[in-house]
C-alpha cells in the first residue's frame, strides 16, 4: 500500500515537472525618460516631456509582450497594431522625477513603473479588429456613394470637376497644341481615378487628341465615349473625321449620315460630310453641305468658313473646275481637329438645344 502511494506521488511530481511553465499574466515594466531643458522651458513642461519619453520607452517594452502573445495565438499584427495595443493595455502605477545638472543645463528624468496584463490583449485586439472592420465598411460606403455620385454626373454631363479639368487643359492646348500628348495623359489619369466613370466628352476629347497625335488609342477612347453616350451624334462625327484621315471618303460620309440620323440639324456632321464630298470631287454637293453647316451654326467657326472659301476656289464656275492644292487636305483636317477640340463645349451645347 505504501509503495502504491509513493508511486502516485512520484507520478504527480513528474507530471508537474514535465508541464510547461505558464507565463505570468501581469508583467511589470520599468522605464525612464529624460528631457534637457531649454531657456524658455518651465519645470512643468520639462517634466511632461520627460514623462512622454519614458512612456515611449515603456511602450516599446510592452510591444515585446504583445508580439509574444500574438505568436502564441497565431495572430498577425502590424507594427501600428502592436503599438496601439501596447499603449491601451499599459497602466502606469508610479512616476517619479529627479533633476540633475549636465554641462550647466538642468536635465529632468522621469522613472515610471507600469503593468500590462495579457488578459487585456485579446480584448484590445478584438476591439481594434471591430473598429477596423467598421472603418472598412465606412470606406466602402463612401466609395459606393462617390461612385453613385460620379455616375449621376456622368449621366447628366454636369460634372464640375471634369469641367474644371477641361478648362485647364483647353488653355494649355490653346497655348501650344504640342502639349496634346501631355493633356491626353492627364485626362487618362482623371478617368482612371474615377474608374472610368467620367462624362463622355472626356473620352471624346481624348479621341480628338489621338487624332492630332496619330495615336493608336483612338478607337479605344472613342468606343468608351460611345458606350457612355451611344446616341450622341458628336462621337459619330469624330469617328467620321478619323475615317476621313485614311482618305476613306465614302466611309466618312456614311458615319456622318449616322450622326445626322440621330440629329438632322447637327452642323458638325454636315461640315465633315462636306469635306469628304469635296475631296472626292463632288464639289457641288460639298458646297451644299457646307452651306447647310454654316446656316445651322457653323458660321461662328473660322475653320468652317476657311474651308468654304477653299470650295469657292475649287468651284470656279458651273463648268470650270480646278483641283485642291496638295496640302489642302492636311490643312483642313488639322484645322478641323483643333477647331472641334477648342469648340467642343459649344458643339455639345448646340446639339442639346
Amino acid at each position: 500500500m505504501l509503495s502504491k502511494i509513493k508511486c502516485g506521488a512520484l507520478l504527480c511530481c513528474s507530471l508537474l515537472l514535465s508541464a510547461p511553465v505558464a507565463l505570468a499574466r501581469t508583467q511589470t515594466i520599468q522605464a525612464t525618460g529624460v528631457y534637457q531643458m531649454g531657456e524658455n522651458d518651465s519645470i512643468a513642461a520639462a517634466k511632461e516631456n520627460a514623462r512622454k519619453d519614458a512612456m515611449r520607452n515603456a511602450a516599446e517594452q510592452a510591444g515585446v509582450y504583445v508580439r509574444s502573445y500574438s505568436k502564441t495565438k497565431n495572430l498577425r499584427l502590424t507594427d501600428d497594431q502592436v503599438e496601439i495595443i501596447s499603449i491601451q493595455t499599459m497602466q502606469v502605477k508610479d512616476c517619479r522625477y529627479t533633476q540633475d545638472y549636465r554641462n550647466n543645463t538642468l536635465v529632468i528624468q522621469a522613472s515610471i513603473e507600469a503593468t500590462i496584463d495579457d488578459a487585456d490583449f485579446q480584448k484590445r485586439i478584438d476591439a481594434n479588429d471591430k473598429i477596423q472592420s467598421l472603418q472598412a465598411q465606412l470606406a466602402q460606403e463612401k466609395e459606393k456613394n462617390r461612385e453613385e455620385q460620379n455616375r449621376r454626373m456622368q449621366k447628366s454631363g454636369n460634372d464640375p470637376y471634369a469641367a474644371l479639368l477641361i478648362r485647364e487643359e483647353l488653355q494649355k492646348f490653346q497655348k501650344n497644341p504640342q502639349y496634346a500628348a501631355v493633356i491626353h495623359k492627364e485626362f487618362a489619369e482623371f478617368a482612371d481615378q474615377r474608374n472610368g466613370i467620367v462624362p463622355a466628352d472626356i473620352y471624346g476629347r481624348m479621341a480628338l487628341l489621338d487624332l492630332y497625335n496619330g495615336s493608336a488609342q483612338f478607337q479605344r477612347d472613342l468606343d468608351k465615349a460611345l458606350e457612355i453616350a451611344p446616341n450622341d451624334p458628336l462621337y459619330y462625327t469624330i469617328e467620321a473625321l478619323q475615317t476621313l484621315s485614311t482618305r476613306d471618303y465614302y466611309g466618312a460620309e456614311a458615319l456622318a449620315d449616322q450622326a445626322l440620323h440621330l440629329n438632322g440639324r447637327y452642323w458638325p456632321a454636315y461640315y465633315v460630310r462636306s469635306i469628304a464630298k469635296g475631296f472626292r470631287g463632288s464639289t457641288r454637293k460639298a458646297i451644299a453641305d457646307c452651306n447647310t453647316a454654316i446656316r445651322r451654326g457653323g458660321q461662328d467657326h473660322p475653320y468652317v468658313m476657311k474651308y468654304r472659301a477653299k470650295l469657292e476656289r475649287v468651284f470656279a464656275g458651273r463648268h470650270d473646275f480646278v483641283e485642291f492644292d496638295s496640302d489642302d487636305f492636311e490643312e483642313v483636317f488639322q484645322d478641323t481637329i483643333k477647331g472641334f477640340y477648342r469648340d467642343l463645349e459649344g458643339i455639345k451645347l448646340h446639339q442639346k438645344r
